[in-house]
């Protein structure tokens, strides 16, 4: 039996917290320092606001809630993501962070709103970096961020 999957395209997703204001809207200007970055694979034209949805429940899922899923299509990808940011010990995606949705080269930047996602141009002030070996070597090390 054939499955027919929609075609698929990778998503570079960054989630940023705000340094200024948190459980407040963003506002233009907030310093935004990234804090981990997922590659991740959706269907063409998914709506990044979906992938930010997305980001929002496993960044903030108990562990607990997602080991069971392990075993479903993405379980383990989610677990493990969801792992890594813990153990960086980041602290809740909350509303006035932001999340970056790259694919093909574009980036959509979305702010973390009471209900839902905001489309916002892009943030001036960002620092952080990338989830890298480097990063987490250095976490590790009892270094923190740089």
């Amino acid at each position: 039996m054939t499955t027919s999957r929609a075609p698929m395209a990778l998503h570079v997703i960054a989630v940023y917290h705000n340094r200024e204001s948190r459980f407040f809207p963003y506002e233009d200007g907030h310093q935004l320092t990234q804090v981990i970055s997922h590659w991740r694979h959706h269907p063409i034209g998914t709506d990044p606001a979906d992938i930010a949805a997305w980001a929002f429940e496993v960044f903030n899922a108990d562990l607990d809630w997602l080991e069971p899923h392990r075993g479903t299509p993405d379980g383990e990808a989610d677990f493990l993501i969801s792992c890594a940011y813990r153990l960086m010990r980041r602290r809740s995606l909350s509303t006035g962070d932001v999340v970056a949705v790259t694919t093909d080269g574009r980036t959509t930047w979305l702010a973390c709103e009471f209900l839902g996602w905001r489309h916002i141009a892009v943030p001036p002030a960002v620092t952080g970096e990338p989830l890298t070996a480097d990063a987490v070597y250095r976490h590790v090390r009892g270094g923190g961020d740089a």
